[in-house]
């Protein structure tokens, strides 16, 4: 997990900055073949049986790789591709989507390691990154600009965080975008185990299924997300979205059994997509067309400091037990919002234009 941040912290700017300047689709399509590429090699090197941790290593960097910088132009293809009334209904489907497969996914790749082993696992996951990279081909993007002339990408990314650094609007939604994932994602998968394992007595069924809450509860987070899409507070949407998740995360604290945890788990992951589809949303809808690749790029350290955050929760529950650290983190994420928010009078008046 903290090898998955190392791509995430040193080429996000860079991501930024190719998909303003070239571009979208070639950049999905070699994203794809990419990932297609890697995970077909690791597929052929664990048939072989010559894989090493440094191989875990390295395909979990090269993955990131391929991550960050398919992300950048991918979230910026809804504002190519619809009108910007309906931007933030595109984000709340691709939310939607990511979502699902949050779900699907685990289980599919239980079936496919089951049915094919572990290589023929990464074989499909190959032809399936190969597959997505050929039907970007049907999409039809709109003609970019022509870019500035006698600019370098250097002074490209400089300009993109100078202006995120600057812009007040921008600024505040990057720190609250930063929030959740600092303090209260890393509850999902640092300190759930430790509730499987210690606080339910649940094993490794139990895990599966409070991640599967969240995962279900992120896709009816898109869909509150598109539903809201409309309302016109958006600042004071994704303040009440933040103490919602803080709530659940106290809720699955007190929890009595692994049932009721069940139930805040479910409300914890719909208030974390809900939150982060409209704050994503509003962050490009904030950047100026011709620098929006680079904006929408800063998103891509929010996961980032997910592993950082597990260096906060893991030790603290070592501290306070697992219901005392959750305590702690989510209370320190209410007080942090409710501050912000009062303090704020940007964050008040923050409204979709």
């Amino acid at each position: 997990m903290g090898a998955r941040a190392i791509p995430m912290v040193l080429l996000a700017p860079v991501s930024g900055v190719a998909a303003d300047r070239y571009d979208r689709r070639r950049m999905l399509q070699a994203s794809q073949a990419l990932a297609a590429a890697v995970s077909l090699a690791f597929g052929a090197a664990l048939a072989l049986g010559i894989v090493g941790t440094w191989m875990l290593f390295a395909f979990t960097i090269i993955m990131g790789a391929s991550n960050v910088m398919d992300r950048p132009a991918r979230f910026t293809m809804a504002f190519e591709l619809v009108p910007r009334e309906v931007a933030m209904n595109a984000v709340a489907l691709n939310t939607i989507g990511f979502s699902m497969m949050r779900i699907f996914g685990p289980a599919a790749a239980g079936y496919l390691i089951a049915g094919f082993g572990a290589a023929g696992s990464f074989f499909i996951q190959g032809v399936l990154y190969a597959a997505s990279g050929a039907i970007v081909l049907m999409v039809a993007f709109p003609a970019r600009r022509a870019e500035r002339p006698g600019t370098s990408a250097l002074a490209d990314m400089l300009e993109g965080l100078r202006f995120a650094a600057r812009d007040p609007t921008t600024r505040l939604l990057v720190v609250l975008g930063a929030l959740p994932f600092f303090l209260l994602v890393p509850v999902w998968g640092t300190l759930f185990p430790i509730y499987a394992k210690d606080a339910f007595g649940a094993g490794p069924q139990g895990l599966g299924m409070l991640l599967t809450a969240v995962g279900i509860g992120g896709t009816l987070g898109g869909f509150a997300a598109n539903a809201l899409s409309r309302f016109e507070r958006q600042g004071l949407l994704q303040t009440l979205w933040v103490a919602v998740m803080a709530g659940a995360i106290i809720g699955i604290a007190a929890s009595p059994s692994i049932g009721v945890a069940l139930v805040f788990s479910l409300v914890g992951g719909a208030a974390e997509m809900a939150q982060m589809t409209s704050n994503m949303a509003m962050l490009q809808m904030q950047a100026p067309e011709a620098m929006r690749g680079r904006i929408s790029s800063l998103m891509m350290l929010n996961p980032a400091l997910i592993s950082a955050g597990a260096f906060v929760a893991g030790p603290l529950s070592d501290l306070l037990g697992v219901r005392g650290a959750s305590f702690a983190l989510a209370a320190a994420a209410i007080a942090a919002i409710l501050a912000l928010y009062a303090i704020s009078p940007r964050l008040r008046e923050l409204r979709l234009r």
